[in-house]
């Protein structure tokens, strides 16, 4: 299938939100009839209760919007991660809509405009934007309003493991006491705070093991969510469903290692984190990448490679498409110990 314009495809997509699938969320659910048809969106984007109320619903009776959900061939689609019409998944469009709730409200309560990066809703959108995917984080966007852009930064993916308000604020007034209290210290440990708060999150909370498949899912979510990025696809050039589905869970296997001798110095976004992982996936193979960017991985091997990118000056401001190119370069040029280590 090929790829659609970024901006044709969000296009298309506001346009069905405001016409087709206002409509059946007006015929599904009476009181709703109050509300006017051109005004509908607007509404309901604007209100996290009704926001949210419209996504369960969504989900319960996914069968009467079956006439939106078809592929480019008019099959009916129903799997979230499948490629509409549109060119986007329903996952996509669920994570855009909660990016858009997340920006009114940013610009509502922190003021600025939320798509410049310089503005106080804009820095936090900036820091958070990658994180909002799912319909449960709705209810939680007052919260989110309350961290600082660089309190997200420093969470990063650890962000989804506060699953209620009273979580996220507790992580807001905990750090906001920990700076209070110590402003001198170079850094405040905002993970080690998220830790405890999440283990004492008073929300609804699963047996062990479900929780666990819950975190691991959330985190392929993440990978695939990114993999789908218009900006991403662009540099890596045709995926197939199940290259993304290898490279997720492949992803999702990262080591420790990895992400503290790699992606920390080199500041990568989680975008540029996809786009160098997936070019020495491709390069190297599952169990090469595995075994050095895996668990336990090869660290010896992790840091030759960082530095031989920190020699050509990549870091946070590196374009996509470059990566690709600095990035097989790198691994070609690896010393005989990398290409030892990543056997």
């Amino acid at each position: 299938m090929a790829e659609i314009d970024h901006n044709q495809a969000v296009r298309e997509i506001t346009q069905t939100l405001r016409g087709p699938v206002a409509a059946v969320f007006r015929k599904l659910v009476p009181a709703f009839q109050d509300i006017k048809a051109e005004d509908f969106y607007d509404q309901v984007i604007a209100n996290a209760e009704l926001l949210h109320g419209c996504l369960l619903i969504f989900r319960k009776r996914r069968d009467a919007f079956g006439a939106l959900l078809v592929d480019a061939d008019g099959r009916t689609v129903n799997d979230d991660f499948v490629r509409l019409r549109c060119g986007r998944t329903v996952h996509d469009i669920t994570a855009m809509i909660v990016r858009t709730h997340a920006k009114q409200h940013f610009r509502k309560t922190l003021g600025g405009d939320p798509n410049d990066p310089k503005s106080k809703s804009g820095k936090l959108y900036s820091a958070m934007n990658e994180y909002l995917i799912h319909e449960w984080q709705v209810p939680l966007t007052t919260a989110y309003a309350k961290l600082s852009a660089d309190t997200v930064a420093t969470l990063g993916p650890a962000l989804m493991d506060l699953k209620t308000v009273a979580a996220v604020e507790a992580v807001a007034t905990a750090v906001a006491g920990a700076v209070a209290t110590a402003p001198s210290a170079g850094k405040v440990p905002v993970t080690q705070v998220t830790s405890q708060v999440a283990a004492n999150d008073s929300g609804p909370k699963k047996a062990a093991e479900p929780v666990m498949v819950e975190i691991d899912q959330r985190e392929a979510d993440f990978w695939w969510e990114t993999l789908n990025d218009p900006n991403v696809r662009s540099a890596l050039g045709r995926m197939t469903e199940t290259e993304m589905r290898e490279l997720t869970a492949a992803f999702c296997a990262v080591g420790d290692t990895t992400r503290s001798e790699l992606l920390k110095p080199l500041g990568f976004s989680l975008y540029q984190a996809a786009v160098v992982f997936t070019t020495l996936y491709r390069a190297q193979g599952r169990a090469a990448f595995g075994m050095m960017f895996g668990k336990p991985g090869n660290p010896a091997a992790v840091r030759d490679f960082t530095k031989r990118l920190q020699v050509k000056n990549v870091g946070s401001r590196t374009d996509m498409k470059t990566l690709v190119t600095v990035t097989e370069g790198a691994l070609q040029g690896a010393s005989r110990t990398t290409r030892t280590g990543t056997r």
